[in-house]
């Protein structure tokens, strides 16, 4: 993209702002806040979040099932050496089905390792995270970063998004962008974005809000909670 499209694009999505959610945080949906330090509890939060309901009125979706497992997972939710132990010793299919959702992964093959499911994609996260001396959420630092996203960016169902995401929930800043905030990003400037893209765009457009801008994750769970509604009532 070059600067004169990007500022172009930029302005398209401030007015959609505008016109939308406002730029005034204070009428948001407030961010709910991540697990910093719970690196386990990230991980399939991200994973099982990915084209999925996250939490109805009706207490469904993967945050109650993910808030049930948390109960009794003991330092699975904090430990990657916890999780690959807990998921290993059922299998990554009975592990779901104790969890409660038997869901694929979005582009996961039913060769990949552990299977098509999920807690499969879950299990082969955590080991690569593993090789590079990750356990606990303190051990991902702005040195190894590029390279834990890399590491998962390369299992089977795990995209930009939701490597993002993990991220964004343990704290790091950044944009989770899904089909909301592409949907949103469409209908402001008329036209597709990579999933670069429209990090990029998110981000510029969050700098521009308030005297010292937001948090780029905030401004994403607007946009999200924003479409998520309009989705809702259709």
């Amino acid at each position: 993209m070059g600067t004169e499209e990007t500022d172009n694009a930029l302005e398209r999505v401030l007015a959609h702002i505008d016109s939308t959610i406002t730029r005034k945080p204070a009428v948001w949906s407030k961010w709910p806040g991540g697990w910093s330090d719970q690196i386990g509890t990230a991980l399939v939060d991200a994973v099982y979040s990915a084209r999925a309901t996250y939490s109805t009125k009706h207490g469904r979706g993967v945050l109650p099932l993910l808030q049930a497992w948390q109960a009794s997972a003991g330092d699975s939710t904090s430990s990657l050496v916890a999780l690959i132990k807990e998921i290993e010793a059922e299998g990554p299919h009975p592990w779901a089905v104790r969890f409660g959702n038997e869901q694929h992964s979005p582009s996961r093959s039913a060769d990949a390792p552990g299977g098509p499911w999920k807690s499969a994609t879950v299990l082969e996260a955590a080991i690569n995270l593993r090789a590079l001396s990750i356990d606990g959420a303190a051990d991902i630092t702005d040195e190894n970063a590029a390279a834990a996203k890399a590491a998962l960016r390369s299992v089977q169902g795990i995209g930009f998004a939701t490597t993002n995401y993990f991220l964004i929930l343990l704290g790091r800043p950044g944009v989770k962008p899904d089909r909301m905030i592409h949907r949103f990003l469409k209908n402001a400037t008329g036209q597709s974005w990579t999933n670069a893209q429209a990090n990029d765009l998110v981000v510029a457009a969050a700098a521009q809000i308030g005297a010292r801008g937001v948090a780029p994750h905030e401004l994403d769970h607007a946009i999200w909670r924003f479409e998520s509604r309009k989705a809702a009532e259709a």
